[in-house]
């Protein structure tokens, strides 16, 4: 019995799961073309996603973390709907293999003509939101006090007090 509840729980993930792939330009679902694609490889810290007609609708860029360098998340811009969204590098968001497109495929945030879904758009945005880009365009103000109460005016030069 447990074994038949493995077979089934097996071949469902199997069944359901999307093949995603990136090759020539051209993002394919199980071997139908979706979207095209520039500057989306391994290397890359922008990558450009458009429809089969060749119109520009996401434009990603990958960008470091407020105040740390060394950590990374992808700033996805969904173009014509004025919407953007903040993906985590680390969360399985790394290099473009497809999981990140894969995620809009989930999320079904392109029509099947192409278009960006609005209302998909907007639920992707609220799920997610953009807590990196909120956090690096928070102001920093610094504010210097200055505790001296000595109030005789500096001379430039050398000071030498010799003595109490």
């Amino acid at each position: 019995m447990k074994r038949i509840i493995l077979i089934l729980l097996f071949c469902s993930f199997y069944g359901f799961s999307q093949d995603i792939k990136l090759k020539k330009g051209i993002v394919t679902v199980d071997n139908v073309n979706w979207l095209k694609y520039d500057g989306c490889g391994g290397w890359d810290q922008v990558c450009t996603v458009y429809n089969l007609s060749g119109e520009e609708i996401i434009y990603m860029k990958l960008l470091s973390k407020p105040d740390t360098a060394d950590q990374k998340y992808w700033k996805v811009n969904f173009l014509g709907v004025n919407k953007s969204v903040d993906l985590d590098f680390s969360e399985g968001f790394g290099l473009i293999n497809g999981k990140l497109l894969k995620k809009f495929y989930d999320a079904k945030v392109v029509n099947e003509d192409g278009t960006l879904n609005e209302e998909r758009v907007q639920r992707m945005v609220e799920k997610y939101g953009t807590p990196f880009t909120d956090k690096a365009n928070a102001s920093s103000t610094t504010i210097i006090i200055n505790n001296n109460n000595d109030q005789t005016p500096k001379r430039s030069g050398v000071n030498i007090n010799i003595g109490g």
